[in-house]
């Protein structure tokens, strides 16, 4: 007997569905075919290709034996034809059928694997072109792969800030999945990232809808939908269509979201045109930009945001990349940090990631955590962070591009000094900003660090020729005396520069939120009080803004303790919140401060932590995942039976609730409410000699029901995630009254504290008063509306 010849075996996909996408290949590879085979509903989409010819079928989840059938009947001579949805290479047939060959055989049977359009091109095409960068494609069902896997998978695609398309999102039988998804996904994205859906793509009964990534659960989805959510820099256009841009730069006047220019997706160092004055139909901004750190940038672009929110504009502030750990959280949950939030306030509207799409808060010598628009997105040292630039430059883009379209004028702000040439590569945060938005810049130095006629002309000078065009005018900040001293060294100035000096601001105390706890190091302490409040100045403190409300109360000292010796000198103790908890806790015990601390527990003294602080007071703090760091756990000061662990997918909310019966004993009663915001990695659990202090009942806008914070039996020592809770004064009171009866007095009302409505006011006709703010608004403008 001859041997019997082997058949042929065509692995085809047949495409979405409709028979006007099956490519010819995959036509001409059926037809040849006497045999075809496949899921039932996939052959009843080509009738007409499969009459006349042999056909078998099976069900779903008999995929092992359909593919071992087509090649058993391919090995016995038969050319077969086995068709799938899609693409045979993408969750298809094609991987199982060769494993089958490769463990069982036939060997000798020719396999051949005819491509189809895949169901993520048929739906990114149906939704625009949201495909046009990286991303990556993740199915949901666990019939096949652990979910703890997927979940890895989906966390690593979020951080990278890929888009990320969705197979069997959802079935009958599997409905959690998919609200997993969005949860680990929103830890690092923007809530309002779009996101499309399209069921039944290219084929009967297709349906698109576009949503958000914090609502798209909601629509309706099942197993023959696919889900796309967008990345960093995904808008909606005008039309409805979702779109990821690839990077191309774009011509002035050209932009994919209402004709701003925002050079949406432009490359980072490609030059751009500089604008000498405001472009028709571009939004008006004006560029706050310094000769160095701390010279006053933050609080002069608030104060002209609140000029132009006095005048009716519709403004709002921008900053690229902030650098402190000093953060606000917005009503989404997401982070900013605080001098935006202030500046917000300053304009009259709520804080949102927009603001300051990039933040990075240092959490040891060279490293930081990375924020973008909002969300976490990693730990990374200089050079990761400089690898991940065009990454933050797409933010920066995006974010800048929603705020201008929303707004009638944009009050930017830049970091550091504009004239740093050694960082000018890496820049995302000043003259490249400017330029992007076709800002005009005003140059704000300090004289009270000297030298402040060098330090203009020096920056001015080695700014590149078509930048130093973008600067309209400068201020000098900070003067105290006679005005008219300066008027010779003005004159210089503007004669070998030609960039006119809009005023002089004399000194002006104002008692605004600090933006960043490095201007702790810079305040003098208050010794005079009657009551000294210890705040314990750790390396990397966070959020250090909670504690000046005892500031402004009369008779309290706040005194940032450094050493040991200076525990005795204080009434009360607060462990402050901090980037690095195992970190600080590890330099608190070296310092000598833990034990000076516990000591003074011990002779009856009053301890409170705030975020990590509260984690400090507990017992042991495990980081089993390194979200800090590679040190595994971490002791801590034992005043508090509490554990923590920490863990990926920080805790950022504004909340509020109410206080627990436990609560009583550290002296809150009769409270109704208490509120403040979460910025926290951790979980803390009570052992049996602590209770929780607050039940938490709305987090984000949205109901809830969490046990926050603990407090000990005795009421000595508590502790709580809640930031910004001392803002209240009848808890500051509640806290302060015990330590003034103590020395035979009570705190007095803070009375005479002024709000920060009215210090921002208080700026505002600061600047009016020594400004030339006409010369300003022409510049940029304005001078039409603000006449």
């Amino acid at each position: 007997m001859s041997e019997m010849m082997s058949g042929q075996l065509y692995i085809v996909g047949l495409g979405p569905g409709d028979p006007a996408h099956l490519t010819p290949a995959a036509r001409a590879a059926i037809e040849r075919a006497e045999v075809v085979t496949g899921y039932k509903t996939y052959l009843e989409l080509i009738p007409e290709l499969v009459a006349g010819k042999q056909t078998f079928s099976t069900g779903m989840r008999q995929e092992t034996e359909r593919c071992r059938e087509a090649l058993r009947r391919a090995a016995d001579g038969a050319t077969v034809a086995l068709v799938c949805s899609g693409d045979a290479g993408i969750y298809g047939m094609a991987g199982l059928v060769l494993e089958l060959q490769q463990a069982e055989g036939p060997e000798d049977v020719e396999v051949e694997i005819v491509p189809g359009v895949s169901a993520v091109q048929g739906a990114a095409a149906r939704l625009g072109a949201p495909l046009m960068h990286d991303f990556a494609v993740i199915s949901l069902s666990d019939l096949l792969t652990d979910w703890q896997l997927i979940r890895r998978r989906l966390e690593a695609a979020a951080v990278a800030d890929f888009v990320v398309a969705l197979y069997n999102p959802k079935s009958k039988g599997r409905v959690d999945q998919i609200e997993e998804a969005r949860d680990i996904l929103l830890a690092h994205r923007d809530p309002s990232t779009p996101v499309g859906i399209v069921r039944n793509a290219c084929r009967r009964g297709e349906m698109v809808t576009v949503s958000d990534l914090a609502s798209f659960t909601a629509e309706t989805i099942d197993m023959s939908s696919l889900v796309i959510i967008g990345n960093s820099s995904t808008f909606v256009d005008a039309r409805g269509r979702l779109v990821t841009p690839r990077g191309y730069r774009l011509r002035r006047g050209e932009s994919p979201a209402g004709g701003r220019p925002e050079a949406r997706g432009a490359r980072l160092n490609d030059p751009m045109p500089l604008a000498s004055g405001p472009e028709p139909g571009r939004t008006p901004a004006i560029f706050i930009a310094g000769t160095g750190s701390d010279v006053g940038k933050s609080v002069i672009a608030a104060g002209l945001c609140r000029l132009l929110a006095r005048r009716g504009l519709r403004v709002a502030p921008f900053k690229a990349q902030n650098m402190a750990n000093n953060a606000a959280v917005c009503a989404d949950g997401g982070e900013i940090g605080r001098a935006q939030a202030l500046q917000a306030a300053a304009c009259g509207i709520a804080p949102n990631v927009d603001m300051n799409p990039v933040l990075l808060k240092p959490n040891s010598e060279t490293g930081c955590q990375v924020i973008l628009q909002g969300r976490p997105v990693a730990n990374m040292g200089v050079h990761e962070y400089h690898a991940f630039r065009d990454t933050a430059w797409q933010a920066v883009c995006t974010s800048y591009a929603r705020l201008a379209t929303a707004h009638q004028v944009v009050v930017m702000e830049g970091a550091g000094s504009i004239a740093e040439i050694n960082l000018r590569r890496q820049d995302i945060v000043n003259m490249v900003a400017a330029r992007m938005a076709g800002a005009r810049v005003i140059l704000v130095a300090d004289i009270e660090r000297g030298g402040v006629f060098a330090s203009i002309f020096g920056t001015l000078s080695l700014l590149e020729a078509a930048e130093r065009e973008l600067v309209c005018g400068v201020i000098i900040n900070r003067f105290r005396g006679d005005v008219s001293l300066l008027d010779s060294g003005i004159a210089e100035l503007e004669r070998r520069t030609g960039v006119p000096v809009l005023g002089v601001l004399p000194w002006l105390e104002l008692q605004l939120p600090d933006e960043d706890s490095l201007s702790l190091d810079n305040r003098r302490q208050q010794n005079d009080g009657l009551v000294r409040v210890g705040v314990v100045r750790l390396p990397r403190i966070a959020n250090s803004t909670d504690f000046e409300p005892f500031e402004r109360e009369p008779e309290v000292s706040l005194v940032y303790l450094r050493r040991p010796e200076q525990v005795a000198e204080v009434d009360l103790i607060i462990l402050p919140g901090t980037k690095s908890t195992l970190a600080d806790l590890e330099w608190l015990k070296q310092s000598g401060l833990a034990r000076a601390i516990v000591d003074f527990h011990t002779k009856g003294g009053q301890v409170i932590g705030i975020c990590g602080g509260f984690q400090m007071l507990g017992g042991v703090i495990r980081d089993p995942q390194g979200v800090e760091s590679e040190r595994a756990e971490g002791e801590g000061l034992g005043l508090l039976d509490v554990e923590t662990e920490l863990r990926s997918g920080k805790q950022t909310h504004q909340a509020e609730g109410h206080f627990l019966p436990a609560a009583a004993a550290a002296g809150f009663v009769g409270f109704d409410r208490v509120a403040g915001y979460e910025i926290h990695a951790g979980v803390s659990r009570c052992g049996i000699t602590s209770r929780p202090l607050i039940r938490l009942t709305r987090r984000s806008g949205g109901e809830a029901a969490v046990d926050d914070g603990a407090v000990s039996a005795d009421g000595r020592v508590w502790g709580t995630y809640l930031h910004g809770i001392f803002e209240d004064e009848r808890l500051r009171h509640a806290v302060l009254t015990p330590l003034f009866l103590r020395k035979g007095s009570r705190p007095e009302p803070a009375g005479d504290a002024r709000n920060l409505q009215a210090e921002l006011n208080r700026l505002a006709d600061h600047l009016q008063t020594h400004l030339d703010l006409d010369r300003l608004w022409r510049a940029v403008g304005l001078d039409g509306v603000m006449a």
